[in-house]
């Protein structure tokens, strides 16, 4: 990595760490000025979120076409039942096996959408940090780059936030150390729904961690539950492999 992006990824990374240690700024004075309504359209999705706006103060709503998105990326609220009933009804339809595999590829699928939408209508990140993020290698230097690890992880706690924990489905952390690489969530909508159980029942939300990490890296990954709160484990436990 050449040693001005080394230096420009050191001062982002100190910039969002010195925002988080400061809590109290961020929502007296930066958070009015990320929903100011003169400013907030020219700022991108992921720099209001590090400014301590909210998803719902983000998202665009067009009342007249009945349309909700965020960054670009149009969205559909739904009750949190539907996971539920999308394991019950593909269960009954093609069966356990199938269900399984068809919930882990709409999960691939919708995900991949998503982050290819995000990334290439240029509201969610500024253009000089897309290549930061985005780019075949990632997640090799993340595991071998400290300054990356801790840039990247910045990055997508924020990314998850929006998504996860104000999108309703629980809260995720990387713990990009690990090889293979780890992706841990509280509080599953899947386990919530479908535990009690004796095997792992989170097949949406793992295709779902395939898609978001193979979209960005640029290669195929898969993501397999290892812990399951439904079977009683503190945190469901992903780990993304090649």
């Amino acid at each position: 990595m050449e040693a001005t992006t080394q230096a420009r990824i050191r001062g982002l990374t100190a910039l969002m760490e010195f925002l988080d240690r400061h809590p109290g700024l961020v929502a007296r004075l930066l958070r009015p000025l990320a929903n100011a309504p003169l400013l907030s359209h020219r700022l991108t999705v992921l720099v209001r979120a590090c400014m301590g706006a909210t998803a719902f103060e983000i998202h665009d709503v067009d009342r007249d076409r009945g349309r909700i998105g965020i960054g670009g990326v149009e969205e559909v609220l739904f009750g949190s039942k539907v996971v539920h009933l999308l394991h019950t009804t593909l269960e009954d339809r093609l069966g356990d096996v199938e269900a399984k595999r068809a919930l882990y590829e709409l999960g691939v699928n919708l995900c991949t959408w998503e982050v290819s939408q995000a990334l290439a209508g240029g509201r969610w990140a500024p253009a000089m940090l897309v290549p930061l993020i985005h780019h075949a290698g990632i997640l090799r230097e993340v595991r071998d780059n400290p300054v990356m690890r801790r840039f990247f992880g910045n990055v997508v706690d924020r990314m998850s936030r929006l998504i996860t924990d104000e999108g309703g489905w629980g809260h995720l952390e990387f713990d990009l150390s690990t090889t293979p690489m780890r992706v841990l969530l509280s509080h599953s909508q899947e386990a919530a729904w479908l535990g009690p159980s004796d095997r792992p029942v989170c097949h949406l939300y793992a295709g779902i961690v395939a898609g978001y990490t193979s979209t960005l890296s640029g290669e195929r990954l898969d993501a397999r539950e290892v812990a399951c709160a439904a079977m009683g484990a503190p945190k469901c436990v992903f780990e993304v492999v090649r």
